[in-house]
């Protein structure tokens, strides 16, 4: 029987050029998503603002994927996923040009909504357009290396980002938390963002093997009524309600609670980002041997305990509890994302996918919101409760969908 190595090795040398360009895109954006998640709060608290505001901006960031995330897939479907994602990757960094210039809470709200759906438009945009120049066999292994090269990517952007803030001071000559340093720092989200449309954007066709071998899959052709669309994507809503009470102040956390600096901040969400990178590989080898529905179940349900020993007040544990939590995630979403395309006609996938964005944002930017309140008065162990609780209820509602 091959080995885990094996597998995954066989899948990369299988990967056509095509989908190396979109990976290619997804290390760029996944760069300069994982800078401005480090960075942006330590802006906000720069400005004055604290963390009820940033919960405030979180569930701004995820809510315009909650409002508009079904005329995206809409749109995806009319003008086809890669002319979308190209739009989406350049407005991210239009956005992000806007947000370093701005200090106002309306302002900042509005730019960071735009920056919302440029987010949410290019990752929608992804799923589809990996499913149109893949097979379904190949499909599993596929979108764990798309998750992978957008995350493991996140080792690089939360090293380097925390070492931003000080390279910026010393060239503007002010303190490494002053705005400035901060609004310097921010400015690589503007050229990693634009840069990322690149590879989609120039010299980019359909694989004509791909298109023969999605014709020729076993996949349901008849339409599906809304209810069970809406059935597939409950996961994705808690899914978002786990992440979302937390991951927003996950720099904030490690800094109150451990008294960390924005260097080691970086660090500790580098060694993360790491865990998630090999996570998403390691998603495939367990759906060849479980099958998608339960290899995305049990990866899910492993956050559960993962999440469990962050209530340590211990740092090596709590940060081995953080690494293990989003090496689970990491190795389920894809498969769960795998295993919708595979239940869903093709000319329901963009639906299937916006819905999918919709209820995960909208799971997001509500917890993110009751969270930064929550920690005013209770601090971060309410929040972390909340998340065991989202994440072993979204494993049972991957375990209990219906495959027929």
């Amino acid at each position: 029987m091959p080995s885990i190595a094996a597998r995954i090795r066989t899948a990369v040398m299988q990967v056509s050029p095509q989908v190396w360009r979109v990976l290619s895109h997804s290390l760029l954006f996944g760069l300069a998503g994982s800078v401005a998640d480090l960075l942006f709060n330590f802006y906000l608290v720069s400005l004055g603002y604290g963390n009820d505001t940033a919960g405030l901006m979180a569930t701004i960031y995820r809510g315009a994927g909650a409002l508009l995330g079904l005329p995206i897939g809409l749109l995806i479907d009319r003008f086809g996923p890669r002319m979308l994602l190209v739009v989406g990757a350049i407005g991210f960094g239009v956005a992000f040009a806007l947000l370093v210039v701005v200090s106002q809470l309306w302002t900042l709200a509005l730019i960071v909504f735009l920056a919302g759906v440029a987010n949410v438009l290019a990752l929608t945009a992804v799923v589809p357009l990996l499913t149109g120049i893949t097979s379904g066999e190949e499909r599993a292994a596929v979108f764990g290396m798309n998750a992978s090269a957008a995350l493991i990517i996140g080792l690089v952007g939360s090293s380097v980002g925390g070492l931003l803030p000080g390279l910026a001071a010393a060239i503007l000559g002010v303190g490494a938390q002053d705005t400035a340093a901060y609004r310097l720092a921010l400015s690589v989200v503007v050229a990693l963002g634009i840069a990322s449309a690149l590879p989609v954007l120039l010299g980019f066709r359909a694989s004509p093997y791909a298109e023969v071998a999605v014709t020729c899959t076993t996949e349901p052709r008849r339409r599906l009524p809304a209810r069970a669309l809406v059935r597939f994507a409950l996961p994705s809503l808690l899914l978002g309600i786990g992440g979302g009470v937390f991951l927003p102040f996950q720099n904030l956390f490690f800094r109150s609670v451990f008294n960390l600096s924005d260097a080691a901040v970086g660090a500790t969400l580098a060694i993360g980002a790491l865990g998630m990178g090999l996570g998403a590989l390691l998603g495939a080898p367990a759906a060849a041997w479980l099958g998608l529905r339960r290899a995305a179940s049990l990866l899910r349900f492993g956050a559960v305990l993962a999440v469990a020993l962050m209530f340590a007040p211990v740092l090596p544990v709590v940060v081995a509890g953080y690494v293990l939590r989003g090496a689970f995630i990491a190795a389920s979403f894809p498969l769960n994302d795998a295993l919708v395309m595979k239940l869903t006609p093709a000319q329901q996938r963009g639906a299937a996918v916006s819905l999918l964005t919709v209820l995960w944002s909208l799971g997001w930017s509500v917890a993110a919101w009751v969270s930064g309140q929550m920690q005013v008065a209770y601090g971060f162990v309410p929040v972390l409760a909340a998340s065991l609780v989202a994440y072993g209820l979204s494993a049972w509602a991957i375990w209990s969908i219906r495959e027929e």
